[in-house]
C-alpha cells in the first residue's frame, strides 16, 4: 500500500466558449480624447525674483509702474524698459528669442 494513486484524468472541453455564458459585460464608453495645450505665450521679459514672464505695453506712458503679474513685486518704470542700455536696477531680464 505504499503505492501512490494515479493522478486523475484532467477533462477539457473539445470546443472552449468564446466567452463566458450569461449577458453581454457591460463596457464603459471609451473617455473623450483630452483637449490639445493651448499655445505657449511668448514673453518679452521674465522677473528676476521668481521667473514669470510678462510683456511692457507698446500704448504704456513712461512713468507707469510696472509690477510681476505672479509676485507682485515692483519691477521698474516703463521708460527703464525702453533705455538702451538696460539700467541694472531694472529687476526683470529680456527672454532670448527661442531659434
Amino acid at each position: 500500500m505504499t503505492d501512490e494513486p494515479r493522478p486523475r484524468k484532467i477533462l477539457s472541453l473539445k470546443n472552449p466558449p468564446t466567452r463566458p455564458l450569461g449577458p453581454e459585460p457591460i463596457r464603459k464608453p471609451a473617455p473623450p480624447a483630452p483637449p490639445p495645450p493651448p499655445p505657449a505665450q511668448v514673453f518679452a521679459w521674465k522677473c528676476k525674483p521668481c521667473g514669470a514672464g510678462f510683456n511692457v505695453g507698446d500704448e504704456l506712458a513712461d512713468d507707469v509702474v510696472i509690477r510681476c503679474p505672479s509676485c507682485n513685486a515692483k519691477i521698474g518704470l516703463v521708460a527703464d524698459f525702453r533705455a538702451d542700455p538696460i539700467p541694472t536696477k531694472l529687476r526683470a531680464r529680456p527672454v532670448a528669442p527661442k531659434a
